[in-house]
């Protein structure tokens, strides 16, 4: 409500008189044929002086009869016949005009800003009349004219009717339901009315209070139970009762209202004050004898606060009633309400739940004489800035003045509903003071940039509060600064004393001189002033601290590692001054190296099982210099290495002399045999100046390294051939009784390791051990191999330096004489027995003593000579010693599968069957058919892009006919079910060998079906069958279905189009609802951005989909809305035609505006002139120079507002204008003189610098020849 009434009272201040706006706004309502006697026009030029009248009628003309056909005196109520007609409205409802339970009728014209909303109680009477009705004043509307006007709906409930016959329902929305009469759907039908809502709320106020406060009421008001007695002066011509009780009795029952010592023809204004207001009565009468009937068309009931006002009871009620509040609802369920009924807020005619119906409202003027609202109470705010110390006053502190007007406690100015700003910023002058003459009401002062040299408070917020007690001095509020302290850095270098190198771990406090006594006091009574927490140095050696003027000490209090304090550790004074502040002040500080203390720090290295020194060992020494616990010897920021490495003597130690600190022994070789330690640091050992002179010792104990190791080998081979023998039997000897040779028995033999060992198929026997010398003995010789004569090999000799390769020895047996005999396999056809050509085979003999084939692992049996093929009798046959074989078949026939157990055996070669040979059939199975893949690949055709979402079915040449048969007696076959084309385009299917087809039965979205759909024949063989067939099958677009996506920008308060405004138009692509305009998987842009023109449009045509409209850009004077983004817009098939559009409304941004001023002077003798007439252009075209024509397609610039005549001081003001470039045009002048050559005079220009000052042009004119005066020059020339 505040802000509805700040916004009112800035209106009505602004536009002069305020209660006769509508008179101009709505003059159909207002005027009718003559204009209404006391109606005051409202003049072109600002009023700067309101002369305030006794008495006014209601705003905008409300209230009389609006003449032509109106009765005199106006007939009381009856069904009679109609006694006249009045066109001024009867009820007005700023909200909503609801009906329900079992209300009747409206008589007059009804004008709603809201919805019509009609829905009665079941069983009640289901019409509702408006405009003429059965019971009244018999006065209804002008035939054919407007009975019923809504800004927004007319809505009838099912079964019910309203009745408007011989008027208009006029309705912006829709209209729905049984209404009689002519229904005319106008979106602007309310637009006439719109400014009479804040009108009656202002005038609802004034008629309540003035300057001062509440109205001064001339006479009492005394609710006495059964009656509210009204008790007049008896004099005055307007009789003012101010009430705070609802006129009920104690409990809420009906009174009578009585009316005493009123003057005849006086007018009556009752104000109802509070926000919960109730009337029930059963006063008022159907004949107009009664007293109450008699004030009727001079009596108003106003409320200018309530929420809620209850007219209730059995009378009928009279007088016309004013309700203020625009969001109040009433609730009237009398009778009768005779007079006019005008709410800013909602009505909802009724009936009492369960009561009787029939409630009406009857039309009857109102001709009072009321205040006068157009003078509204002003008074200064103020703000002073001072200095908060001297409270001396400040200039050069900026404020803004804000009004309170969102109903938020304090000061908001920013988010959706911020307060209100009240002019420009004001800058104070000398006197500290920035003031703005308001209305009363609650304002606040923000303080936007603090005076020159001062800090802004910590909070800039001042409120002050205009009160009627206020007026008219005004209010005033203090507004304290502090000055910004002025800071400079004081800084001490630390270096070394011999070479001037910066020094970093130096820790320095800073004091400052505080206590007056010269140089520095940490102690005592009364000592300096320390400063911050103290400073370490770093790697530039420099402690720094920012500072207020004054005079400081470093004092080191803690030298740099490996430094003494210096004799006097304190450094200063350093003067820091106002001059010297910028740069800042700096002393030196240098520290002298401390003498080193030193010692020795050694490492003893032993046998960790005997303790015994170990020689040898590898060590480094590593000093602790990074401040991390531990050794750190890689990364960015290791520890350091002392000397280089030092190796073990005799006596195991390794020590160095070293300077005081932490240290640790690395141990970085073991001693020989030995291992090194899992954890080969040993430390820390901290070497102090306490334990200097008798060192640091740490013991490093080692393991010895396990024996060394390596593989004594003994090879079988044949003696002839050299190839490796398997099935030699072997044992390992030791040599460990110091006899040279191998003794396996006797007192004293050597030893054996191990069991025996039998070559595999590479001959080889082998055992890893431990250094030493070694014998093999061989104690069974290969099958078909006879024993050497001497069976022992060796002595092999393994040490340190051979046990990585190992050591060999080759032992050659002689074959025995071998009985020889043929192993043979025959390949048959499972089915028909038939021997089968084309098997391979691989011969093994049985060599590893493990029964059945082995052919890989550790120990696999023995291949025979080569693989063989079988030839056309299927054999395959190989003539080997005695022993036991295997056929192995590695490949079938073609055709043919290799069986399960491709293995066929044993087949056991003796002496007493070699003669004849031993033979096994292998039998295999024929293969299963060859099959491959046919495939399709669809693309576009254009772009050989592939496809997806084609449907193929791949159909079988089977009857015998050329080409693709689906139907018919003998049909094709198809293969399995349709299948769609994934991303990569293709169908694919694996058959066997023969000739097939590729229907294509539906095409991808987007693409028509080609004119032949069938892809073939595509033909499988043997020889494709493993890469298999392709056909490229190629589809033409459909043409795309497209539409337009628009866009209208339009101002947010008038719904005019604007230009200016920069969209960029999105497709969603990325499959997340609402546009994402970035991020990894953004939304798409459509086109180039677009600029709105003339007509406020940007229009797009493209393919059908959803689109954004993002606004990058708001037209010039205009804010972008809080969401710049418009959608989704979804253009479907079905809306393309069309297309699809969206409105898109920006809010004006607050402007700067400013004034130019004109001075008219005589060329010589300087007077002011009066009498010439000036244009003002705003420069809009972007041509430099004024132009006030169109032409060759540049549009003229803007004028701007009406001529101006200057006045008797030769002054023309121009103000309220924005920023920008202008022109004056001096289009005549005053009698005598002459216009110059070129009238154009300008640019000047007004920008946020200079538009609180504004612009002042002074133009001089000659004088003319005697008697040439006003026109006679040449037209003005065009810029």
């Amino acid at each position: 409500m505040r802000a509805t009434l700040a916004r009112l009272r800035q209106r009505s201040w602004t536009s002069g008189l305020a209660c006769v706006v509508l008179a101009v706004t709505a003059p159909a309502l207002a005027l009718g044929p003559t204009m209404l006697a006391g109606a005051v026009p409202v003049s072109k030029e600002r009023a700067t002086t309101v002369q305030a009248k006794a008495a006014a009628p209601l705003p905008g003309g409300l209230g009389p009869c609006i003449p032509g056909d109106c009765p005199d005196p106006f007939p009381p109520i009856s069904n009679g016949p109609i006694m006249g007609r009045d066109a001024n409205i009867n009820i007005f409802a700023g909200g909503n005009f609801l009906v329900r339970e079992r209300a009747a009728e409206a008589e007059g014209k009804v004008v709603v800003l809201g919805n019509f909303d009609q829905d009665k109680v079941a069983g009640a009477s289901s019409i509702y009349n408006i405009g003429i009705v059965g019971v009244g004043s018999r006065v209804p509307p002008p035939a054919g004219s407007d009975f019923l006007t809504t800004g927004g709906n007319v809505t009838v409930a099912p079964g019910e009717s309203l009745l408007a016959d011989g008027g208009v329902v006029r309705h912006a929305g829709t209209a729905t339901g049984t209404i009689t009469g002519t229904v005319i759907q106008d979106p602007n039908a309310a637009a006439p009315y719109t400014a009479l809502r804040d009108e009656l709320t202002t005038s609802s106020q004034c008629y309540a209070r003035n300057e001062t406060g509440p109205r001064p009421a001339t006479g009492t008001a005394v609710n006495n139970g059964g009656e509210t007695l009204f008790t007049g002066d008896g004099t005055s011509a307007l009789q003012v009762f101010n009430v705070d009780f609802n006129l009920t009795t104690a409990g809420g029952g009906q009174q009578g209202i009585v009316f005493a010592n009123i003057p005849a023809n006086a007018t009556v204004l009752v104000n109802l004050t509070g926000a919960n207001r109730i009337i029930n009565t059963y006063s008022g009468s159907p004949f107009d004898t009664d007293p109450l009937n008699q004030l009727r068309d001079r009596l108003l009931w106003n409320f200018p606060d309530a929420t809620t006002v209850g007219l209730r009871g059995t009378g009928q009620f009279q007088g016309s009633v004013l309700i203020g509040n625009q969001a109040s609802t009433a609730t009237v369920t009398l009778p009768g309400v005779n007079g006019r009924f005008f709410t800013t807020g909602n009505v909802t005619h009724t009936s009492v739940v369960g009561a009787g119906g029939g409630q009406e409202f009857h039309a009857y003027p109102f001709n009072g004489d009321l205040p006068d609202c157009s003078v509204i109470p002003m008074a200064p705010v103020q703000v002073v800035k001072r200095d908060s110390e001297t409270q001396a006053p400040l200039a050069g502190a900026t404020f803004q003045l804000w009004e309170e007007t969102n109903g938020t406690a304090g000061l908001q100015t920013t988010g959706p509903n911020p307060d209100s700003t009240v002019g420009t910023p004001c800058v104070t002058g000398a006197d500290g003071t920035c003031s703005r003459t308001v209305n009363l009401g609650l304002y606040y002062w923000q303080e936007t940039a603090p005076p020159p040299g001062y800090d802004l408070p910590a909070n800039p917020v001042f409120p002050v509060l205009l009160e009627a007690d206020d007026l008219p001095a005004g209010v005033s509020v203090n507004a304290d600064n502090t000055t910004t302290p002025v800071t400079g850095e004081v800084s001490v270098e630390k270096t070394d004393s011999a070479n001037g190198e910066p020094l970093s771990g130096a820790v320095f406090q800073l004091w400052q001189e505080t206590n007056g006594i010269p140089g520095l006091q940490t102690t005592g009574a009364d000592p300096d002033t320390t400063i911050g927490d103290p400073c370490t140095t770093g790697l530039i050696g420099e402690c720094a601290d920012t500072v207020g003027l004054g005079t400081y000490y470093w004092q080191e209090t803690a030298a740099p590692p490996g430094y003494d304090l210096p004799a006097n550790p304190v450094f200063g004074p350093l003067e820091l001054t106002a001059e010297n502040a910028a740069t800042g002040v700096s002393v030196a500080a240098e520290n002298t190296a401390t003498v080193p203390v030193t010692g020795d720090v050694t490492v003893i290295k032993s046998d960790s099982g005997t303790g015994d020194p170990l020689a040898g060992a590898t060590f480094q020494l590593w000093e602790e210099t990074n401040g991390i616990p531990g050794l750190q010897t890689t990364g960015a920021d290791p520890d350091t290495t002392v000397g280089t490495p030092c190796v073990t003597g005799a006596d195991g130690d390794c020590t160095r002399t070293v300077e005081t600190g932490t240290y640790y022994w690395q141990e970085t070789a073991a001693p020989p045999g030995y291992d090194l330690p899992a954890n080969p640091v040993f430390g820390p050992l901290v070497l102090t100046a306490a334990n200097a002179a008798d060192g640091v010792t740490v013991f490093a104990e080692n393991t010895a390294t396990a024996p060394v190791t390596g593989d004594v080998t003994v090879i079988k081979e044949d003696a002839q051939t050299g190839d490796p023998l398997a099935g030699a039997t072997f044992q390992l000897w030791e040599e460990t009784n110091g006899v040279p040779g191998l003794q396996t028995t006797g007192p004293n033999p050597d030893t054996t390791v191990g069991t025996p060992c039998t070559t595999g198929a590479d001959g080889e026997c082998s055992q890893t051990v431990e250094t030493g010398t070694y014998y093999w003995q061989e104690t069974a010789a290969p099958d078909g191999y006879d024993l050497p004569a001497n069976p022992v090999f060796g002595p092999l000799v393994l040490t340190n330096e051979n046990a990585a390769d190992g050591v060999t020895v080759t032992a050659e047996n002689t074959a025995t004489v071998v009985v020889t005999g043929d192993v043979t396999v025959i390949k048959e056809d499972s089915g028909t027995g038939d021997p089968l050509a084309g098997a391979t085979f691989q011969l093994w003999e049985e060599t590893n003593g493990v029964p059945g084939l082995q052919t890989t692992g550790a120990d696999p049996d023995t291949t025979v000579g080569t693989p063989c093929v079988t030839g056309a009798d299927g054999e395959c046959t190989r003539t080997v010693e005695i022993g036991t074989y295997y056929w192995q078949e590695t490949a079938a026939p073609p055709g043919y599968d290799l069986p399960a157990s491709p293995v066929f055996g044993p087949l056991v070669l003796t002496a007493e069957n070699a003669a004849d040979g031993v033979t096994v059939t292998a039998e295999n199975t024929a293969t299963a058919p060859v099959t491959g893949d046919v495939t399709v690949v669809k693309e576009d055709a254009e772009t050989g892009d592939p496809l997806a979402g084609a449907v193929f079915q791949l159909w079988e040449e089977t009857n015998g006919v050329a080409g693709l048969q689906t139907t018919g007696p003998n049909p094709d076959t198809t293969i399995g079910s349709p299948c769609t084309t994934g991303a990569n385009g293709e169908c694919s299917q694996t058959v066997e060998t023969g000739t097939y087809y590729w229907q294509e039965t539906a095409a991808p979205p987007g693409y028509d079906l080609p004119a032949n759909p069938v892809f073939g024949p595509l033909v499988l063989t043997n020889e494709n069958a493993a890469d298999g067939v392709t056909v490229t099958a190629e589809n033409t677009a459909t043409a795309a279905v497209t539409g337009d996506v628009t866009v209208i920008k339009e101002d947010a308060e008038t719904g005019d189009p604007l230009a200016g405004a920069v969209f960029q138009l999105w497709e969603e692509t990325n499959g997340i609802p609402g546009l994402q305009t970035i991020g990894i998987n953004p939304d798409t842009t459509v086109g180039t951005p677009c600029t709105t023109g003339a007509d406020g449009d940007c229009t797009r045509t493209v393919e059908i989909g959803t689109y954004y409209w993002q606004e990058t850009a708001a037209p010039d004077g205009y804010d972008l809305p809080a969401n710049p983004v418009f959608g989704p817009l979804v253009l479907t098939n079905e809306n393309a035609a069309d297309g699809v559009t969206v409105t898109a409304q920006n809010t004006a941004s607050p402007t700067d505006t400013g004034t130019i001023t004109l001075h008219k002077i005589d060329h010589k003798t300087g007077r002011d002139l009066a009498g010439a007439v000036f244009q003002l252009w705003r420069e809009s075209n972007g041509v430099p120079g004024l132009q006030i024509r169109g032409s060759l397609g540049i549009p003229a610039d803007t004028l701007t507002g009406a001529a101006c005549s200057t006045d008797d001081t030769g002054t023309c003001v121009f103000d309220d204008l924005p920023t920008g470039t202008y022109y004056l045009l001096e289009t005549d002048v005053p009698e005598g003189y002459e216009l110059p050559r070129n009238p154009v005079f300008g640019p000047y220009i007004l920008t946020a610098e200079n538009v609180d000052e504004g612009v002042d042009v002074t133009i001089t004119n000659k004088r003319g020849e005697h008697g040439k005066g006003k026109g006679d020059e040449d037209k003005p020339h065009q810029g």
